[in-house]
């Protein structure tokens, strides 16, 4: 199933302009859009504000473990993980059912099960989120306006977050001093 939901072709453009190998974190309100591993020093990635990521559930039932199919999305959307018996067969089929979005700058989970469902986020295959649902009937949502914060690892050190609402913006981390990072907004 795929729930399309924006056709928005803006990137951020990330930069490392240190000596070292960087990890960018970007995130898009509450949602994890990009987390890129190693970029070269000297190297420049463009990451798209909005494309299209899966949502998979996992539960356990009677000692089984349990997966969704997957599902596709672009923008807001919710999400309900169930359990449905099919009683002819003596069955239980673990779903999860894609579903409209009451909040147009939300991403929404919800499940009906007993035990605990871990939804993972992913996009090209790489994971880049998970959200936990512990109790019945509870609904979590993460926020997806475009504010859009970014930080770097370099060397082992973490830089400050900026935050940003241009989904066009160009983003280098440099090196201040002797292992000392920040992030430029140009």
């Amino acid at each position: 199933m795929h729930a399309r939901m924006d056709d928005s072709t803006r990137r951020l453009t990330l930069q490392n302009e240190t000596p070292y190998i960087a990890m960018f974190v970007v995130r898009r309100g509450d949602m994890t859009i990009a987390r890129l591993p190693g970029l070269a020093p000297g190297a420049v990635q463009q990451v798209p504000t909005a494309q299209t990521y899966t949502v998979v559930a996992t539960t356990v039932l009677e000692g089984n473990t349990y997966t969704s199919a997957p599902i596709a999305f672009t923008g807001a959307m919710g999400f309900l993980a169930r359990i449905v018996q099919h009683q002819a067969q003596g069955t239980y089929a673990f779903e999860l059912v894609a579903m409209p979005s009451s909040d147009p700058r939300q991403l929404q989970f919800q499940k009906t099960t007993i035990g605990p469902v871990t939804f993972q986020v992913s996009a090209n295959g790489m994971p880049l989120q998970s959200v936990v649902i512990a109790n019945d009937f509870t609904m979590r949502t993460l926020q997806i306006g475009d504010i859009y914060s970014i930080y770097a690892v370099i060397n082992g050190i973490t830089t400050e977050t900026v935050t940003i609402h241009d989904p066009d913006a160009v983003i280098a981390v440099v090196e201040e001093s002797d292992e000392s990072y920040a992030l430029e907004i140009r």
